[in-house]
């Protein structure tokens, strides 16, 4: 029996083959890894190809012996669903129902999905539960709410078993397994590129929030700690449960100005930055309450202060050269 994790070869997806392997579970990988970590391929069977192709997952599934999927494969980023919904609704809809639909032509009915915190839209300073009303800001929001609402219906039809994980800022690095800074979009590893390698000045979008710094306000969480829920989620579908709908993130709050900060502080160099107007589709503040996830799969992030956040990118970065 095996694991299939779609996009196991980008960010996320390595850090959790890995985790899968050193629990004794056997990976499959399935990616078009466009911007994937080839490299990193040695962390499980890889099929090269796309979850939009609904033969290949059933071919990969059979021949696998998949009995679940990790879905990570996703068009992912805020800005650029504004102004691409079509990619969007095509890849993250679309693309998924192609997965699920394969899944269930062959029984394989054991589901983790990883949606996000853009679900939730606009939020005010207190910490974001679970049964807030979803009201997305943005067509990447949008995209994985309607998976979300799909779920359940393809337990009910199919038997589908399934976990929705909304992953937060999802950060950090472990050796060997961290991005390639020069070309990533997330935060930490731009401010750390800006120190390290570019004369470029990091773009700040938005600096007039509603917050102590009027920087965005953003909860963090190593990918280590998701890696690990992705674990947990799937050891509760295999104990015959379903329905978990949980936030997976640090539970606390930090401003990009509090990410420049701390760059500056541990790598003694000042972070160039210049300000620019606030992008749509971004809120002022989303910060996470974690509660639930320790209660229904025994998770809780320990590698998630943006002090380990920062370390572990320096850290990769040093273990690449």
């Amino acid at each position: 029996m095996s694991i299939l994790i779609t996009g196991g070869a980008g960010f996320i997806g390595t850090h959790t083959a890995r985790l899968l392997n050193g629990a004794g579970l056997d990976v499959v990988i399935l990616d078009n890894a466009p911007s994937g970590l080839r490299e990193d391929l040695r962390l499980g069977t890889f099929v090269p190809g796309d979850v939009a192709d609904e033969a290949l997952v059933r071919s990969t599934i059979r021949d696998h012996a998949v009995t679940a999927v990790i879905h990570l494969a996703a068009s992912a980023h805020i800005a650029e669903s504004m102004q691409r919904p079509d990619l969007y609704f095509a890849n993250n809809v679309g693309a998924t129902y192609n997965l699920l639909n394969a899944m269930c032509a062959e029984n394989a009915t054991e589901f983790i999905f990883a949606s996000t915190c853009a679900v939730y839209g606009d939020s005010d300073t207190s910490a974001l539960r679970e049964d807030k009303a979803p009201a997305p800001v943005s067509p990447y929001g949008e995209s994985k709410l309607q998976i979300e609402r799909a779920l359940q219906w393809y337990e009910t039809a199919f038997g589908l078993r399934w976990a929705v994980l909304r992953y937060f800022n999802v950060a950090g690095a472990e050796p060997g397994l961290g991005e390639d800074i020069s070309s990533s979009r997330r935060i930490i590893p731009r401010t750390v590129n800006c120190v390290l390698n570019s004369e470029t000045p990091l773009s700040v979008f938005g600096t007039s929030f509603p917050t102590p710094d009027g920087s965005a306000v953003r909860d963090y969480v190593h990918v280590s700690d998701v890696a690990r829920a992705n674990l947990q989620a799937l050891r509760y579908i295999q104990r015959g449960q379903s329905g978990a709908l949980l936030n997976i993130a640090s539970g606390v709050g930090t401003s990009v100005l509090e990410i420049i900060d701390a760059v500056t502080e541990q790598t003694g160099k000042q972070v160039p930055f210049d300000t620019r107007r606030g992008r749509p589709g971004d809120p002022a503040y989303v910060v996470a309450d974690v509660s639930e996830a320790q209660k229904v799969i025994g998770w809780s992030p320990s590698e998630s202060t943006i002090e380990k956040l920062v370390t572990s990118v320096i850290e990769s970065v040093v273990s690449r050269e």
